[in-house]
């Protein structure tokens, strides 16, 4: 009886002490992630707070090439008002030839430089650093880096758009010496009713390396507001060329508290 007892006051406290903290959610801002379109959020995590964003699961095919991978997080916590540091983790990864295992994480510290809190558009600036943690053959063993700038603005009838551009310094295809890889996307999605919206997305990216190709996309998902800071989403990402990898449905969940 007494262990029981002490167990239910220990409990209660704790539902207690967690009642402020549940009351500042309405407080929050709403729930801006960088999933699931390839364009980047300009708006950055609260302060104090964090938010999780996961891709649960996608399968990539690429003219017979098959890739699977499972449970990649980018976990976030806001520093101040305007700045919040990101680390991507890739869990689990397998590719058709056998390789598998952990891929190489990312580091990555997003500033926004104005549209957090209000204003039809909003701006930031976000570096990032690759780290070499793949296992085997999943990765190239490098360090590498760059810089995104994700713009977002309000359209005409009601659709949110968005636009990115990045520029990454990375190892050449040969192993040998770098080369810059640069990206642009533009992104408009709309609400379909108020727990649910759905987006349209088109990607191009491109090597400075000689003999690389143009490569282009076409993303499309929804997305579903199961709670106040949390949202399920879904989608596929398709290769408009030969170049660009055929395609990759996708899932995922993201939450902030």
């Amino acid at each position: 009886m007494f262990c029981q007892s002490r167990l239910f006051r220990t409990v209660s406290t704790c539902i207690l002490l967690a009642f402020p903290v549940l009351g500042l959610a309405s407080d929050l801002r709403p729930l801006s992630t960088d999933r699931p379109d390839t364009t980047e959020s300009p708006y950055t995590v609260d302060a104090g707070h964090f938010q999780f964003e996961m891709e649960i699961a996608n399968a990539t095919r690429d003219r017979g090439l098959r890739e699977f991978s499972l449970a990649e997080l980018n976990a976030k916590i806001g520093l101040d008002a305007a700045t919040d540091l990101q680390v991507v983790l890739p869990f689990y990864t397998r590719i058709q030839d056998g390789a598998e295992g952990f891929g190489d994480v990312e580091i990555r510290l997003k500033r926004n430089l104005w549209g957090n809190d209000e204003g039809s558009t909003a701006l930031a600036i976000m570096p990032f650093i690759k780290l070499p943690t793949a296992n085997g053959d999943l990765g190239n063993g490098d360090f590498e880096g760059g810089v995104i700038l994700p713009i977002a603005f309000d359209g005409p009838a009601g659709w949110s758009c968005g636009a990115m551009g990045q520029l990454d310094l990375a190892s050449a295809g040969d192993g040998e010496g770098t080369e810059l890889v640069g990206l642009i996307s533009a992104t408009i999605s709309h609400a379909l009713t108020e727990t649910s919206a759905v987006f349209f997305e088109c990607v191009g990216t491109q090597s400075s390396e000689s003999a690389a190709d143009f490569e282009c996309y076409f993303n499309s998902g929804a997305t579903w507001s199961i709670a106040l800071h949390t949202q399920l989403d879904a989608g596929i990402r398709v290769g408009l060329n030969r170049a660009a990898t055929d395609f990759m449905p996708f899932t995922g969940i993201s939450t902030k508290f």
